[in-house]
């Protein structure tokens, strides 16, 4: 299995395809299984790089604390250590956050940011609601897959995995089969909570920019998505109608061509 070793931790990646390399983040609590509707896609066109953050699927677990800027140290060290010179970066969610920190902390490293359902964190940060901030807390007596079926059911459009089921078995089956333990989701939680954001840096960020936003996110609102493109210089804001917080599973065939598209 492919790993490098970055610092003293050890990051985890699958390498497919040909062509200018693709670097893909995920976001909380997930592996980059997550991405699974985006593999055939790019690696038909493109080098693919699919990572696991700290934490996550065979990454090594953190030994203690660490920040988003870590990961996106993680990140940095691996697109080093594989000698691609400049990768698109793609970043989903916290994903997002990392890819952020990459571009402004490295951006020799990137040619292409992708941010997908994300943030620019911080006092830029639109909050979701009070009752959609609850969605990825534990409720008592819920076990592992009832908390599973739940979150992801609850962060999509309303109505869509009730619709797609065979996507809800299949993330389900995903988060079974690379569990991470409460410590490590824990780890990933406050990474998340202690991370100032980049509100103010933006306007530092020079190469091309893609936005992606599902209309009816309810964990990272839309307004998230256009503040992100508003203050990024020539950044494109696509925006999905009837998309909740996971376009690359609810919206794939539209994702996919878009980040084609857009990254030539």
């Amino acid at each position: 299995m492919p790993k490098v070793t970055v610092g003293s931790h050890r990051v985890f990646y699958e390498d497919s395809g040909a062509g200018h390399p693709v670097l893909l983040i995920s976001g909380m609590g997930i592996s980059r299984s997550i991405w699974w509707k985006q593999i055939e896609t790019l690696s038909g066109r493109y080098r693919l790089i699919n990572m696991d953050n700290r934490d996550a699927g065979d990454s090594a677990l953190g030994a203690g604390p660490y920040t988003i800027a870590d990961m996106a140290g993680d990140a940095a060290g691996l697109i080093r250590s594989l000698g691609c010179g400049q990768m698109h970066v793609i970043g989903w969610s916290m994903g997002g956050f990392i890819a952020l920190e990459i571009a402004l902390l490295h951006p020799e490293l990137v040619s292409k940011l992708v941010l997908v359902a994300t943030s620019a964190g911080g006092t830029a940060h639109v909050p979701p609601s009070w009752e959609d901030s609850l969605i990825l807390f534990p409720r008592e007596m819920e076990n592992l897959e009832a908390q599973i079926r739940r979150i992801y059911s609850s962060v999509t459009a309303p109505g869509y995995m009730d619709s797609h089921v065979e996507d809800l078995n299949k993330v389900a089956q995903l988060i079974r089969a690379g569990c991470m333990s409460l410590e490590s989701f824990q780890r990933q939680v406050g990474a998340v909570m202690t991370w100032w954001g980049v509100g103010d840096q933006l306007n530092r960020l020079c190469m091309p920019t893609l936005v992606v936003h599902g209309e009816c996110d309810p964990l990272i609102p839309c307004g998230n998505g256009r503040y992100l493109s508003a203050n990024i210089r020539g950044a494109k804001l696509l925006t999905y109608p009837i998309v909740g917080h996971l376009p690359p599973i609810e919206a794939s065939e539209r994702f996919n061509k878009d980040i084609v598209d857009f990254l030539g």
